[in-house]
């Protein structure tokens, strides 16, 4: 049993955790733990670990970095560790606050994509150049508990 089921288990608890991470209506949610990962998901459904939400960052619709980022490295959000979520979306918003304009190519360029048995994860390719700092070493032991995602959790993808 995952650590953050409580914030989903009830009907209220799940109108919390909607209004608290801003995931619009028209995007289905339902808890799903990690035995039951890939097989309860449908088609046209994405499995995202609640620790993206809660320490991550995430938003639904995910933004174009996250997006674009994930498509172009075939990764699934549920292989992810919560740094390279909280990596992509600052970059996301650094591009809609400030409008620099960054591509998954920049993050790629700064980043390298490194695998551990538990999932994939950011590391600056340089120690003196990174786009963001002060990330947290680790989230070990976070990644029991997920959300099945349905509707319109993509913007084109």
């Amino acid at each position: 049993m995952g650590r953050f089921k409580y914030l989903v288990d009830s009907l209220a608890s799940m109108e919390s955790f909607r209004a608290k991470y801003h995931i619009p209506p028209g995007i289905g949610l339902q808890y799903c733990p990690l035995d039951r990962v890939l097989t309860d998901r449908k088609e046209g459904e994405v499995v995202i670990p609640m620790i993206a939400f809660i320490e991550g960052g995430m938003t639904l619709p995910m933004g174009r970095i996250i997006r674009d980022y994930l498509l172009n490295h075939r990764l699934c959000p549920y292989q992810c560790t919560t740094n390279m979520f909280r990596v992509l979306g600052c970059v996301d918003a650094l591009n809609n606050q400030m409008n620099l304009g960054l591509t998954w190519h920049d993050v790629a360029h700064l980043y390298k994509c490194h695998s551990l048995s538990r999932g994939y994860y950011l590391r600056s390719r340089s120690d003196e150049v990174r786009l963001i700092s002060c990330l947290l070493k680790s989230n070990k032991d976070l990644n029991d508990d997920y959300l099945v995602v349905s509707g319109e959790w993509h913007d084109g993808l």
